[in-house]
């Protein structure tokens, strides 16, 4: 499955849907969730959304 992973800096960016960063990974849901969580801990993000593509 294709997913589309949409980054956010703030709880405010996320609620207006400002979007700070996009990324398209291939994957099952638990390989992708894994691979976000992943780059909030190494980065400034603090949220993402998923949506599959």
């Amino acid at each position: 499955m294709k997913w589309e992973i949409r980054y956010y800096l703030n709880d405010q960016a996320f609620k207006c849907g400002a979007v700070a960063f996009r990324e398209t990974i291939n994957g099952d849901r638990n390989f992708v969730v894994n691979w976000a969580n992943n780059r909030l801990k190494h980065s400034n993000f603090k949220f993402f959304d998923l949506i599959e593509k």
